[in-house]
């Protein structure tokens, strides 16, 4: 004889110490979370449906509303093209002097700062109004006092949330503004005033850059144009007076060497003066960013490098003067092998400096990086703007140290010439002083008179390096809120919290809601009963009891009420597991009990026994709850006589007055109250009594109190040959059902499993039943008309 639990269900039967029945217990080796399959996680979101939907309503609902109730935002764009390559001054070009490259990152962070933005609130403030509207904009809305904002107020408002400023991508040197605001407008007007505003900003700082280098060139000129003056004089007042014939030649010869080097120094000095005022520039924005910086930068100068620059400028002097006596060789030097010698002494020096400077550059560069930068100081861009700085101050220092030890080596040799000058006659000297001093003159003044004009011509014409490519034009739609978007979002979060509130529900939950709960936690199911609520609704509208052949009864007893109803089935499917549940012995008694009250054991174990007799078994129902009995209730009988007579009178004159009008069906109630139920159910008479039912029945069923509130199971479940469990679905703690089998257990009670009752197979898998469910909904139809075998025109209520 096979036992009934599916093959594929973990046997959790042990046998007792005895030896003589097995029982089912809690497996010591089973993994406290049970990994969820695909069809479980189906299951609670089936389950949990109308929760998840109804997150899903709620947050889609706020989200609606607070998307409509929004103002439209709109957004206009400007963009302006940043030519780095016009960004080095056409004044430094005109003097030899090479210019660092804007950083356009250096670009970005200006339109970003405070100084762009007050100049854009200063025009909005001056315009007030959105132009072609008259609406004022709103960026220019009165503080809590009704007082209008003053520019500093507008500016912070425009970098908080009115303007965007960013490069089109890394490739180009294009920059979008974006200007943002209820008003479409006014975002026009931001994006416009903020790309015109930048273009005159940076217009009017390479003017100015511009201005100062025009200014030293114009002092200058000034300072050569008298002392021309001065020279002319000089000659003439000496010609007159002393009637002195032209020099030697010789004399002329040394004449021109002076006046060539005086011409280079003229020349030299001017350079460098544009060097340093340009370095002086750069130094003081420098320390605008990071003060004392600049200084670091200049007190670190390689003696390597002034080195190399004074025997460059020496070697630069001997070509000079190698030109001077031939200047044919400027065509030809190879003719000159001292010539050849010198050039390519010049170029290895300077190929070795070069590299020198590029090196002592980034060394520099990293130094006054990591000394004068501190984590959290600027962001990447305006680091780099201060790694360029650097960078521009480094090759401007060395350009003026290289500069000056040109000016050196000049006038070291202007002073040997000078010393064989005055070894010629004195008058002679003097005219050729003053006539040297006039031919230097002239040349320098004539040279700075030139440069000076192209500088002023450079300086109207210096339009900067800010193109603005595209306006801002007013647009049509607005960006946010944006709607379809929002929407999905708010779904996406809805479901999202819904499912999560779903799996937090099921985690949560300690109930026995379906036989999977049962068998993830070690107990074996031993039948599965449906909720009768619908059914009583449907068959009895909804009454508690109904009269048939003048005999009342409860309308729990479906297995007598409506044999064909799947409630009914259940019944017999649970009888079935109950007679095959131990292969190795034929149960008689059979003890039914729960882990607290309202559970459904008295409704449980009155229809097993009503189902043992439909099947021709002489059976018993005893009703041992002696605290709160309701079995004779369900059956229309008395309380008494019962158990508790039996206990206390001879029972010679046998059983039958315990029958019922449904044949081989016997019930004997609880009787009289008595004040030690536990002890008259432990006692030796409740042993023989039981023992003489055993004479006269085939199936005693047992309905006993709950084990976790009173011992009185406890003392029965010995006597019996086998105890079910009853839990109620969504109702009964698997922790309940955990401690009432190992209670059980403790006594050597022979427990065969547990019986799920009240089970909705739709409420526990979310509206399927799977294949508990079939047949639960189905087949009411059979039963309609008939309760048993009787018409329904039979029964009373």
């Amino acid at each position: 004889m096979l036992n009934h639990t599916s093959s594929n269900e973990p046997q959790h039967l042990v046998p007792h110490q005895n030896g003589s029945a097995p029982a089912p217990y809690v497996a010591a080796d089973r993994p406290e979370e049970e990994e969820i399959a695909l069809r479980d996680i189906f299951e609670i979101l089936l389950k949990n449906k109308w929760l998840i939907l109804t997150c899903f309503v709620l947050t889609l609902t706020g989200v609606a509303l607070y998307t409509f109730t929004q103002a439209p935002e709109y957004e206009a764009s400007s963009m302006l093209y940043i030519n780095t390559q016009k960004s080095d001054p056409q004044l430094g070009q005109l003097l030899g002097l090479e210019m660092g490259k804007s950083n356009i990152a250096n670009e970005i962070e200006i339109l970003k700062s405070r100084t762009i933005a007050q100049r854009v609130a200063d025009g909005i403030i001056d315009i007030q109004k959105a132009p072609g509207t008259d609406l004022l904009v709103s960026i220019l809305k009165p503080n809590e006092k009704g007082e209008p904002p003053t520019p500093l107020v507008v500016a912070n408002r425009l970098r908080a949330r009115y303007v965007a400023i960013s490069p089109v991508n890394r490739d180009v040197d294009l920059v979008n503004i974006v200007g943002t605001s209820t008003i479409p407008e006014e975002a026009t007007l931001i994006a416009n005033l903020y790309a015109e505003e930048f273009q005159a900003y940076n217009q009017a700082l390479s003017r100015q850059r511009m201005r100062a280098s025009r200014e030293f060139l114009d002092e200058v000129t000034t300072n050569f144009k008298g002392n021309l003056e001065d020279a002319e004089g000089d000659l003439m007042k000496f010609l007159n007076d002393k009637q002195v014939v032209a020099p030697d030649e010789e004399a002329r010869q040394l004449l021109t060497q002076v006046a060539q080097l005086q011409t280079m120094q003229y020349e030299t000095q001017a350079q460098l003066g544009m060097a340093q005022v340009e370095l002086k520039a750069l130094q003081e924005q420098l320390d605008e960013i990071t003060p004392g910086l600049a200084a670091k930068i200049s007190a670190g100068d390689d003696q390597l490098i002034d080195q190399l620059a004074g025997q460059i400028a020496n070697i630069e002097f001997q070509i000079q003067q190698k030109y001077a006596i031939n200047p044919g060789l400027r065509e030809n030097p190879t003719q000159d092998r001292d010539l050849a010698r010198l050039l390519q002494q010049k170029q290895t020096y300077e190929a070795r400096r070069d590299e020198v400077v590029e090196q002592f550059v980034e060394n520099a560069a990293s130094m006054a990086f990591l000394v004068g930068t501190a984590p959290g100081q600027a962001t990447t861009n305006k680091l780099a703007g201060v790694q360029e700085l650097q960078r521009q101050i480094m090759e401007k220092t060395i350009l003026a140290n290289s500069l000056e030890a040109r000016q050196g080596v000049i006038q070291n040799n202007l002073r040997q010439y000078e010393s064989q000058l005055r070894q010629i006659p004195n008058q002679e000297i003097v005219l050729n002083r003053l006539n040297r001093d006039l031919k230097t003159r002239e040349t320098i003044y004539l040279t700075l008179i030139e440069k000076l004009q192209e500088a002023r011509i450079a300086e109207q014409s210096e339009l900067g390096y800010v193109e603005i490519i595209d306006q801002a034009v007013v647009p049509e739609t607005p960006v946010r809120p944006r709607v379809p978007l929002n929407l999905l979002l708010g779904a996406v979060l809805g479901l999202f919290f819904g499912v999560g509130l779903a799996f937090v529900r099921n985690a949560l939950d300690n109930k026995v809601r379906k036989p999977e709960d049962l068998r993830k936690h070690g107990f074996s199911v031993l039948g599965v009963v449906p909720d009768m609520e619908r059914i009583i609704r449907s068959d009895f509208e909804g009454r508690e009891r109904v009269t048939i052949d003048d005999h009342t009864y409860s309308t729990t007893l479906m297995s007598l009420l409506n044999p064909l109803s799947p409630i009914s089935e259940g019944y017999r499917r649970l009888r079935t597991n109950v007679q095959y549940s131990r292969p190795d012995k034929a149960l008689q008694t059979i003890m039914f009990t729960s882990s607290s009250p309202g559970e459904g054991k008295t409704v449980t174990s009155m229809n097993t026994a009503l189902t043992m007799a439909q099947s021709g078994l002489r059976t018993l129902y005893l009703d041992a709850d002696l605290r709160r009995p309701t079995g004779h209730r369900m059956m229309g009988v008395q309380r008494e006589p019962g158990l508790v007579e039996l206990l206390f009178e001879s029972y010679t004159l046998g059983f039958e007055r315990f029958a019922t009008d449904i044949e081989d069906f016997y019930v004997i109630p609880a009787g009289s109250s008595v004040p030690n139920p536990s002890e008259v159910l432990g006692s030796q008479k409740m042993k023989d009594l039981l023992h003489q039912f055993r004479q006269e029945f085939d199936i005693i069923i047992i309905d006993t109190p709950p084990v976790l509130v009173v011992t009185d199971a406890l003392l029965l479940a010995g006597q019996a040959d086998a105890t079910a469990l009853v839990c109620s679905a969504n109702e009964t703690p698997w922790q309940a059902v955990e401690r009432s089998t190992e209670a059980l257990r403790d006594v050597g009670a022979k427990t065969i499993g547990v019986v799920l009752n009240r089970f909705d197979a739709k409420a526990a898998y979310g509206g399927y039943g799977y294949g508990y469910g079939y047949g639960y909904g189905y087949g009411y139809g059979y039963g309609d008309g008939y309760y048993g075998e009787r018409p329904v025109s039979n029964a009373q209520s």
